[in-house]
């Protein structure tokens, strides 16, 4: 069989203004490409009817399978249902059993159903919906043979189950035996995407079968290898061209899948016994949030300092004042007081500290605006390190990038530092 072709559609006239970030294409993507789906185009539109039907009508003249996020609410402007009725040409009813799933949903909240919520029980006549235990809007498949339309809820929280649990279920059966796509991946820290892509171009060459991605973001690259099937043979070739790239790259490479720097860091100290304070000035307490994400981070996670001000760095950290009168906050000297401040006062095997300029004032000739230190300390072998970093953006940028270099300072710092 062909593998069909596809189009995601992300609706809602807030995504268009910018007011928020459009998170399902991708998920969607990702699990379209896991059962041999591609998808060959994404497109956002707005709530108005007729842009909602001209967009719909557009990517079923295109592909086989277009999946839409959003606009099944029970609002006026909660149109995705209707202008994908016209679009495919087929006609909608209620259903008293996706009506009952509703008013259930609601029962179980203490609730009582608006009349307008009715509208989320019309279902296509020519095709099936999915329940949504998470929400109230049923998950809609228009089926116009060799074309599908999959509408779903906009909110991750009720999309994803339902992808997860009657999408992709329905799609392996509609579609069954597809080639499945196989990959592996490297993550990055520490270099540049043109740097890695160098690199690899010179000491890596891959075989024609496999197409390489390189997909940069803020002091990260991910490398992703594809090959076309998932047979022995291509997933033998791409394991033996991951092991190259390790080779060749291992020291910046992190991880060899989709898991957070923090995460990382994290397993390297539960691995070791060992623990980690925080001490941060310019990041305000994203290092400290970043590694309380993943669960199980109390297990060596002790706490940390956000010491914004000077008199914070003395009373916290013990920061001499003479040191912030002399070289002043931002400085090699202030970052490695920190750090041994934080191991002191929590009694933590590593502590990573950090101080900088994040902007967009502040900055002087001696220090623009980017400039960071990061201090690491440990009691083992008395052993502390001091970094200084010259980061560019705006100040999320900068206050990013910052996380992410004492994350993986902390990483280099516990494969040198022996046991």
């Amino acid at each position: 069989m062909v593998p069909p072709k596809a189009i995601i559609i992300a609706s809602g006239s807030e995504l268009l203004a910018g007011l928020h970030t459009d998170t399902n294409t991708q998920f969607l993507a990702q699990s379209l490409r896991r059962i041999g789906i591609g998808v060959v185009r994404t497109l956002i539109v707005g709530d108005a009817y007729n842009d909602l039907v001209d967009t719909f009508s557009y990517a079923l003249d295109r592909a086989q399978v277009v999946v839409v996020s959003g606009g099944l609410g029970p609002t006026v402007d909660d149109l995705t249902r209707e202008a994908l009725s016209e679009a495919t040409g087929i006609e909608m009813v209620e259903s008293p059993y996706a009506l009952a799933e509703i008013r259930e949903r609601f029962r179980s909240l203490n609730r009582e159903m608006s009349e307008n919520n009715r509208r989320q029980a019309l279902v296509p006549v020519s095709g099936m919906y999915f329940s949504n235990p998470n929400g109230t809007a049923p998950g809609l498949v228009f089926d116009a043979g060799e074309r599908l339309a999959i509408a779903l809820p906009g909110p991750p929280r009720e999309m994803r189950p339902m992808v997860e649990n009657y999408v992709i279920p329905f799609l392996e059966q509609r579609y069954p035996g597809l080639p499945r796509e196989s990959s592996v991946m490297v993550r990055f820290v520490g270099s540049g995407e043109s740097d890695i892509d160098q690199i690899l171009r010179e000491k890596v060459p891959f075989d024609p079968r496999i197409r390489v991605s390189l997909l940069a973001r803020l002091g990260l690259v991910d490398l992703t290898l594809y090959c076309p099937t998932s047979e022995k043979e291509d997933l033998n070739l791409l394991e033996e061209s991951r092991n190259r790239v390790l080779e060749v790259l291992g020291d910046y490479a992190y991880a060899t899948e989709l898991v957070d720097l923090s995460e990382v860091v994290g397993l390297q100290l539960r691995k070791r016994g060992e623990t980690l304070a925080t001490a941060e000035s310019c990041t305000g307490g994203l290092i400290g949030a970043s590694i309380t994400a993943i669960p199980g981070s109390s297990r060596y996670y002790l706490g940390g300092f956000v010491t914004y001000s000077n008199e914070s760095k003395v009373s916290q950290l013990g920061v001499r004042p003479e040191t912030l009168e002399r070289h002043g906050a931002v400085s090699e000297q202030t970052a490695r007081e920190m750090a041994v401040g934080g191991v002191k006062a929590l009694n933590a095997v590593w502590c990573v500290a950090v101080t900088g300029i994040a902007g967009p004032d502040g900055g002087t000739p001696e220090k623009p605006v980017g400039t960071v230190w990061i201090g690491v300390a440990s009691p083992k072998q008395n052993w502390s390190l001091v970094r200084r970093c010259q980061f560019f953006g705006d100040r999320e940028a900068i206050r990013e990038r910052t996380r992410i270099t004492a994350l993986d300072e902390i990483r280099k710092a516990l494969k040198k530092v022996a046991l």
